[in-house]
Parts: C-alpha cells; sequence; structure tokens
C-alpha cells in the first residue's frame, strides 16, 4: 500500500463521513419514515451494485499495470475495451432487474411498499455505477489514485446538495399529496424519491468527470498502442480474467453489508405495525448508524497509515518492527475507541437530541446499548485489513459471512423475545462484532507470531475509559 493509495483510502473514509451525514438531512426533510424507505431502497441498491461491479476497478488496475509492465500495451487496450464492454452490458442487465423487480422485492421481501418507486429511479444508477468502476480502473492502471479519491469525495459532496434540493421540491409537494389524501406517508416517499434523483444525477456527473479525466490522457495511450505487443486476448479471454481477479473482493463486499438487508427484512416481519417498525428503523439508521459510522470512519483515518507502515516493514524483512507497528495500531483503535464509545454513552442524551430531535428518547437508549459496536467494528476493519494485505482476504470473507450468520442467528432470537424491539438489531450487532473482532484479531495475530500486550493495549486504555 502506497502513499497514493493510502491518500485514496482516507478520502474514502471522509467520503463515509460525508454519506452519513447525508442520512441526518435526509431524516430532516423526509422523515424517520422516509429515512427507512431509502434504507431499504439503498440496501438493494448497493447489494446489485457490487454483483454488477464490485470489485473491478481494483482488479482490472491490477491487470493493466501488470501488462503495461510488460509492455503488452495493445493487449492492455483490448482488455479495456473488452472489459467496458462487459460492464455495460452487465450494469444495463443490473437495471433491468431492478426496474422489473422493484415492487416484487419491497412489497413482498422488505414489506415497505413506498420503497418501489425509490428503488425504480435508483435502477440507472447500477448501470452509471458500473461505468464509473471501469473509468476508475483506467486510471488505477495508470498509478493513479487521485481519480479515485476525487470521484469519492465528489459523489457525496453532490449526493449531500442535491439530496437537500429535490427532497426539499418533491417533499413540498408530497405534503400536499398527503394532505389530500389523508395519508402522512406520501411526504416520507417523495422526499426518498428526492434523494434516489439525486443519486442517479450524481452518477451521470462522476462519469462525466471520469470520462474527462481519461480524454485528457488517451492521446499518450494510443502512443503506447502503436508501439506496444500484439493483442492476445479475445473478449472472453478478457472477461474470465477480470471476473476472476474481481470475484474475491466482490465477495468480501457482499459478506461486508448483507447484515443491513437481512436486519431489516427480519425486523419488518417480526413488527405488526410496518409503518412504526419503519419509524424505528430510521431512528436505528439515522441515530444510532450514524454515530457509529461516523466515529467509525475517523478512527480509520488514523488506522489506513499504520496500515500500511506496517506493510511497507514486513517487504523489508523487519519483522521486529513490523511487530510493534501493528501493536501500535491495535493500541491507537482501542484509545480512540474507547474514548468515542464512552463519550457515545454518556452524552447519548444530548447526541439524541441533536441527531434525532422529537425521537431522541428511543435513539438515546440504542446509543447506550450499543456504543461499544465502534470499537469492535473499527478493531475488525483493522484487523481485516492487515490479513486483506497479507494475502488472506478469504480468511476475512469466511470470518465475516459467519458473522453474518451469528447476526441473523441473535437477531432471530432477540426479535421472537419480542421484548427488545429495535434494540435487538443493535445486541445482535454487538454479538456478530463480537465474534468477528476476536476471529480477524486471532489470524491477525497469527501472521506477526506474537500475542496481544493486554496490559499496554486492553487494560489500561479500557480503565482510563
Amino acid at each position: 500500500m502506497n502513499q497514493a493509495e493510502v491518500k485514496r483510502r482516507q478520502a474514502q473514509a471522509i467520503a463515509s463521513v460525508l454519506a452519513f451525514i447525508t442520512l441526518v438531512v435526509i431524516a430532516r426533510l423526509a422523515g424517520y419514515n422516509g429515512v427507512a424507505y431509502v434504507a431499504a431502497a439503498v440496501e438493494v441498491y448497493a447489494l446489485l451494485c457490487i454483483a454488477v461491479s464490485g470489485g473491478v476497478s481494483s482488479a482490472l488496475g491490477r491487470i493493466l499495470r501488470l501488462r503495461g509492465a510488460k509492455g503488452q500495451y495493445r493487449n492492455a487496450a483490448a482488455m479495456r475495451r473488452n472489459s467496458f464492454i462487459f460492464q455495460a452490458v452487465l450494469g444495463a442487465l443490473g437495471t433491468a432487474v431492478l426496474l422489473l423487480g422493484a415492487d416484487g422485492i419491497m412489497v413482498k421481501l422488505f414489506r415497505t411498499q413506498y420503497s418501489s418507486a425509490i428503488l425504480m429511479i435508483f435502477a440507472p444508477a447500477v448501470f452509471l455505477r458500473s461505468l464509473s468502476s471501469i473509468l476508475v480502473g483506467y486510471s488505477r492502471g495508470e498509478g493513479a489514485e487521485l481519480p479515485a479519491a476525487a470521484a469519492d469525495i465528489l459523489r457525496q459532496i453532490l449526493i449531500l446538495v442535491f439530496s437537500v434540493i429535490f427532497s426539499r421540491m418533491l417533499g413540498n409537494y408530497g405534503d400536499k399529496v398527503s394532505h389530500l389524501l389523508a395519508h402522512a406517508n406520501f411526504m416520507s416517499m417523495y422526499g426518498g424519491i428526492g434523494v434516489a434523483i439525486a443519486v442517479t444525477l450524481t452518477e451521470v456527473l462522476v462519469v462525466l468527470f471520469l470520462l474527462l479525466i481519461y480524454s485528457v490522457s488517451k492521446r499518450r495511450k494510443k502512443r503506447a498502442i502503436q508501439d506496444g505487443m500484439r493483442a492476445t486476448d479475445s473478449i472472453m479471454d478478457s472477461i474470465r480474467i477480470l471476473c476472476r481477479n474481481r470475484g474475491g473482493q466482490a465477495g468480501l463486499q457482499l459478506s461486508a453489508v448483507l447484515f443491513a438487508p437481512l436486519g431489516m427484512i427480519f425486523w419488518q416481519k417480526a413488527t405488526e405495525s410496518n409503518e412504526g417498525a419503519a419509524t424505528e428503523y430510521g431512528v436505528y439508521a439515522a441515530g444510532f448508524c450514524v454515530l457509529c459510522g461516523i466515529a467509525v470512519s475517523l478512527i480509520m483515518i488514523f488506522l489506513i497509515p499504520v496500515c500500511a507502515n506496517t506493510m511497507g516493514l514486513l517487504r523489508k524483512d523487519e519483522t521486529r518492527f513490523a511487530r510493534n507497528a501493528f501493536q501500535y495500531g491495535v493500541h491507537i483503535g482501542v484509545v480512540h475507541a474507547a474514548f468515542l464509545v464512552v463519550s457515545a454513552m454518556t452524552l447519548s442524551k444530548q447526541f439524541a437530541a441533536v441527531l434525532c430531535g422529537e425521537q431522541a428518547a428511543l435513539a438515546e437508549k440504542l446509543l447506550k446499548g450499543g456504543a461499544p459496536t465502534v470499537l469492535l467494528v473499527a478493531l475488525s476493519l483493522y484487523f481485516a485489513r492487515i490479513l486483506i494485505l497479507t494475502g488472506k482476504k478469504y480468511i476475512v470473507m469466511g470470518a465475516t459471512a459467519a458473522a453474518d450468520v451469528i447476526y441473523v442467528v441473535a437477531a432471530t432470537v432477540l426479535l421472537g423475545g419480542g421484548k427488545a424491539g429495535i434494540l435487538s438489531l443493535v445486541y445482535a450487532g454487538l454479538v456478530a462484532c463480537g465474534v468477528l473482532c476476536i476471529v480477524l484479531g486471532m489470524f491477525a495475530y497469527r501472521v506477526f507470531r506474537q500475542r496481544m500486550d493486554w496490559l499496554y493495549v486492553l487494560v489500561v486504555p479500557t480503565e482510563a475509559a
């Protein structure tokens, strides 16, 4: 992991903070029902985007860099062309799936019929996201990480701005429809439609931005192609190589986000009132998930350079210094996360009032019960990043998939009891993240063949917190 990739990953963390802020804004404009409707549509949209284009940019970047290093410029040009055609077709199929299946997915599976229109408007963004992943892969193939970082931040800024504009505009119209039909949910639905329009329009602008960057370097590519080796890969060869290289990362991404739609599906099925369930889920998403997500993203900004430093020392065979750097990263994660966990628990009333307003009482319960999730998620991400960089991504994938199973079992048991309510998702997440953190930590420490310094790393920071 070089410095350019470190900056890109830090930019992704900053973009995540902006995404969580956008969720708070949506709650203000569309209400907590609107947050739940948007969340359901986004969860389906995210899963399909990962299935269509997950891992494409990094896989294509590796392939193009390798062929460029060997002087196979014509072969690289064929790979760019064939991968673009393949991803365009795959993205179009993904868009068709959402357009045709939106109603069935939202009504029958998620029980949020007001999300159907939102998901249909998200559909073109699957195709656009597939194109943008290819264009980012072109840039990464030349060793340039700046376009990817710029696209991530630009995407979240534009989504935030456009969400405010379109949600307010359509929310006002939905409010009139709600008064006319005496049904309050139309305001939330139209506000969510505004968010979907914002995302789709943003993806159009991001694709144009990446096309502009690509066109700047196109002339140099043409000169390289003229001097390069003859192309040898057919379109089927290119597709096979691309799918083989992106499969592991796409599977890891799917297992990492699968808990969110599963949690919502089980929550909606366990409750009698779908509208009341949507409101509580909106508080869970816009209150608890936002605060935990922002905290974890800020911690990762500090931990990403530690990962790079640790791997740099390992590549130099300076194992003892790499162990110290790895242990230092664990210590940083525990100290920062412990401070944020204690802050979230002791100031839960104040945070809940800022984030959730009239739903502050429920948000306060969620924060008090689930704040330790910040520590578990931050350490899990740190251990996972170390394992992936050391070539053990399938261990991470297996551990994450096992955590999903544990989450489903815990959520089913807690929701079946009927007493914890939406806190069931928080407690299930705590159990799953705890198991994931322990398993990944064990494998990460085995990589460095060392034991945790319990006193320095865990006991002292915990007591101080």
